[in-house]
């Protein structure tokens, strides 16, 4: 392969990374999902809870100092080539590896983001809460209902209740008061891209089964590519209402 074709091939998984197959009505698409999608849909939302609880987990662990570390960060790399290897068939191997993988993320993260961001380990513990409990708030949504309205509305109304929370940090000093602003905003940008991301797993539901260990983990891979694709149809459809 020449540096041409490698060029070419970088250049097509860029595209293919930003440019989903979902439009704008997808995502507003607000149908009743069918029994065997919704299946899907909380197999999928109770493989990402028991991943944030295996997150949370590690990191509260590493807070306490019984685990983590720089040698987390080596156990997560080889954590997850091993679940990458393993064929999609062994799928309980592959939910085990991804709990264990989950897990070592958690116990490396706060290492990590007190390296790069100086941020405390508490902060970061704050975050992953917040995140465990919105998609256990998911699960349970989804569970009890198949009206994407009411599993959304529950997602708002834990976004409601983040907002109110945020008053009570304006007692505290300054620099605690302006981290917790930041940990709840960027908490709520992430329950609402869930909503978004929920929305592209239930289209590529109804095209066929769907890998729920690979969904897990494309909600953190994935986010970039679908927030700004999402940010994409609502200019495009926003520039269609002008004309």
């Amino acid at each position: 392969m020449n540096f041409s074709e490698m060029k070419d091939q970088a250049i097509n998984g860029v595209k293919w990374y930003f440019n989903r197959n979902w439009n704008r009505d997808d995502v507003m698409n607000m149908d009743e999902i069918s029994d065997e999608v919704h299946s899907t849909l909380k197999m999928v939302y109770l493989s990402l809870f028991c991943a944030m609880l295996s997150i949370t987990c590690g990191s509260t662990l590493q807070w306490i100092s019984i685990a983590g570390g720089k040698y987390a960060v080596l156990s997560y790399v080889a954590d997850l080539i091993l679940l990458c290897l393993t064929p999609p068939e062994r799928v309980n191997t592959r939910i085990i590896i991804s709990m264990l993988t989950a897990y070592s993320f958690g116990s490396s993260v706060g290492f990590i983001f007190n390296y790069l961001f100086k941020v405390e380990q508490r902060f970061v513990l704050r975050l992953l809460v917040g995140i465990t409990i919105g998609t256990g708030n998911l699960l349970y949504q989804a569970i009890t209902t198949k009206d994407r309205r009411e599993i959304y509305t529950g997602c708002l109304k834990y976004c409601v209740v983040i907002v109110f929370s945020i008053i009570t940090f304006f007692l505290l000093e300054t620099d605690t008061t302006l981290r917790m602003i930041v940990i709840h905003s960027v908490l709520i940008l992430f329950m609402g891209y869930l909503v978004i991301y929920s929305q592209e797993i239930l289209y590529d539901a109804d095209f066929g089964d769907i890998d729920y260990v690979n969904c897990t983990f494309n909600v953190f891979f994935h986010f970039p590519g679908i927030m700004i694709h999402a940010a994409r149809l609502y200019l495009w459809g926003e520039q269609q209402e002008e004309n």
